[in-house]
């Protein structure tokens, strides 16, 4: 298996253990003023984005503007955990060749107008991109459950690269005479 497939699925079964322990009240919590959006809110971005390569047809463009905002992965934790489960099955589907494979992407690029753009990519560089972004709501997610009062793993929605660091940082003082 292709470590980018691996890395990704480690990040979703971080993202499932965590909202395994919400209830729905968490996982529909909006802790405003600070975050706009609930964990379900983001929960739904995040499978949306994967939905977007799970959906891509090979002459098209992957589009990351497919959004469900309303839909009822957004209140409901039983569904947002049964579409998280569901994009980590097609996961395991991945094959080596898909990595490399050619696509095109679809994304607005301005804030002031619509304006999209469209470009070329690889499959394994948007599945990076897909992970990436799951850990970056992640850690927005273990803020609002902070807020809530949830007790949360503080390696939550840790970036791959701070994970290394930290497993250093430890190595090192273990080793400190």
């Amino acid at each position: 298996m292709n470590n980018t497939v691996k890395g990704t699925i480690e990040s979703i079964d971080q993202m499932i253990d965590f909202i395994e322990t919400l209830d729905d009240s968490d996982y529909q919590f909006c802790a405003a003023p600070w975050l706009e959006s609930s964990i379900g809110q983001h929960l739904r971005h995040i499978v949306d984005l994967f939905l977007a390569l799970v959906n891509q047809e090979r002459d098209k463009a992957v589009d990351y503007e497919f959004r469900r905002r309303g839909a009822s992965i957004e209140i409901s934790r039983t569904t947002g955990l049964l579409e998280l489960r569901n994009v980590r099955a097609w996961m395991n589907q991945i094959e080596s060749e898909d990595i490399e494979r050619p696509i095109r992407v679809l994304t607005e690029v301005s804030i002031s107008s619509e304006q999209t753009e469209i470009f070329n990519s690889t499959f394994g560089r948007e599945l990076c991109f897909a992970s990436s972004h799951l850990t970056h709501h992640l850690a927005l997610m273990a803020v609002i459950a902070k807020i809530a009062g949830k007790s949360v793993d503080p390696a939550l929605g840790r970036a791959p690269a701070t994970a290394t660091h930290v497993r250093n940082q430890l190595q090192e003082a273990a080793c400190a005479p």
